[in-house]
């Protein structure tokens, strides 16, 4: 019989949930311009020796999660597995690095990697990211890392810990290497299979082994940080005085290596344990060699890309959590019109810029399921968003107490709200 059913590791955005996946991508392209950055649309699946140079051979994703076919020209081609080697293809390829550098690229689409389907990973997935190609500076990276911890904010994730690291160059590499080597020699042969054939040509990639990372063994491993070079080490410290001065927070974790072999220098992760054994929402870190081995100059470059299912699972979690947490207001999103999320955004802003506690709905649940979160937050005061709204660049107010309403001007909509809440 025809099977009719979605692929595994398939499913479907329903039309109840694209509001929530529209606020994301609209903030994306909000916030990313903001940050001067221009978005570059790849294709989704590009020769394989792109990923396989760009990614790594010694990657669990190449090794091990990449759809890969052969065309009727006998090519073989492979469904984007991550974003990072298509947009630094595309640079070197359309010759960007010729233009005004660095260039800050973002980009936003659906990824594919054979893997084993649950909560948060899925083997059609979607990733936003963004890439900066053609400076070394340090306060790039603080850049590029509070972009991350703004972006995750403003999509209402409040709790991601930023974990923080430096993989070092092949300079040092090079002597955290032999030391690696000889301190995991004695166990070589008892290490699982993707590990001994790491052994020799990427041991730095055991300490992130799904199945060796937790052995005393290799959780005894030499740090990488005690082996960073006068350069590496100037650079790391350099990253996190701008975080410091950028007020980010972070834990340095001299552990986290990342899964993908073209890192150099920092690395990072926002993590949200919440939301179970997949907790990493947004990941990234340098990549200095990655634009030469791809066919261009010698070009340094950063990013990060974050998964917009997990962001979304963590946004419903801490919902969940935050129970009868008290807000002032409330922000109802209904309609047709698309540029109301852009309106949503934009009042959610000037609000909490006057000090209102406010939020809004990323799920895309209908008014009646919104203004039940209103009342189960406290809210004081609904932001009603609507077609008719949206028209007269205006919000309509309604005071959850007396359960009056009114429509003012969307300039006027914090000193309304003010004026309601000192009531």
């Amino acid at each position: 019989m025809a099977d009719f059913a979605r692929p595994r590791g398939t499913y479907d955005i329903k039309p109840s949930e694209t509001p929530a996946w529209q606020a994301v991508e609209d903030l994306a392209r909000t916030l990313f311009s903001h940050y001067h950055f221009e978005e570059m649309r790849t294709p989704i699946f590009e020769h394989t020796e792109v990923f396989e140079r760009g990614v790594g051979d010694t990657s669990d994703i190449v090794q091990k999660e990449m759809y890969t076919f052969v065309t009727r020209g006998e090519k073989s081609v492979t469904l984007r597995p991550e974003g990072t080697a298509g947009v630094v293809r595309a640079f070197v390829e359309n010759k960007l690095y010729g233009g005004p550098l660095p260039a800050k690229l973002w980009y936003l689409g659906p990824m594919f990697r054979y893997e084993a389907p649950q909560a948060g990973r899925n083997r059609q997935f979607h990733q936003y990211g963004v890439e900066v190609i053609g400076s070394s500076d340090p306060r790039v990276d603080a850049e590029v890392i509070e972009l991350g911890a703004r972006f995750l904010l403003e999509a209402g994730v409040a709790d991601a810990r930023l974990e923080l690291n430096s993989v070092g160059c092949p300079v040092c590499r090079a002597a955290h290497r032999a030391a690696l080597i000889a301190h995991l020699a004695p166990i070589r042969g008892s290490l699982c299979a993707d590990c001994q054939g790491r052994f020799e040509k990427n041991p730095l990639r055991i300490l992130d082994c799904k199945k060796d990372r937790d052995r005393p063994e290799v959780k005894s491993s030499p740090r990488i940080t005690e082996y960073l070079c006068a350069d590496c080490q100037t650079q790391y410290s350099a990253v996190k005085h701008n975080l410091d001065v950028l007020g980010v927070s972070y834990v340095e974790d001299s552990t986290l290596v990342r899964g993908l072999d073209y890192y150099t220098q920092t690395t990072f992760e926002f993590v949200d344990d919440r939301i179970g054994a997949k907790s990493t929402l947004l990941a990234g870190g340098r990549y200095n060699g990655l634009v030469e081995q791809l066919g261009g100059p010698d070009m340094p470059g950063i990013g990060f890309a974050g998964g917009v299912e997990r962001l979304l699972l963590a946004r419903a979690v801490q919902e969940e959590e935050e129970g009868a947490a008290k807000i002032d207001a409330y922000i109802v999103t209904f309609g047709s019109d698309l540029t109301i999320f852009d309106a949503s955004l934009r009042v959610l802003s000037l609000l909490r810029k006057a000090g209102v506690t406010a939020d809004l709905d990323y799920a895309g649940r209908g008014v009646k399921a919104q203004m039940k979160t209103a009342d189960r937050l406290g809210a004081r005061v609904a932001v009603l968003l609507g077609d008719e709204e949206v028209a007269n660049g205006a919000v309509t107010l309604r005071d959850l107490m007396t359960k009056e309403q009114n429509q003012v001007s969307e300039d006027a909509c914090v000193e309304a709200v003010l004026a309601l809440l000192s009531r």
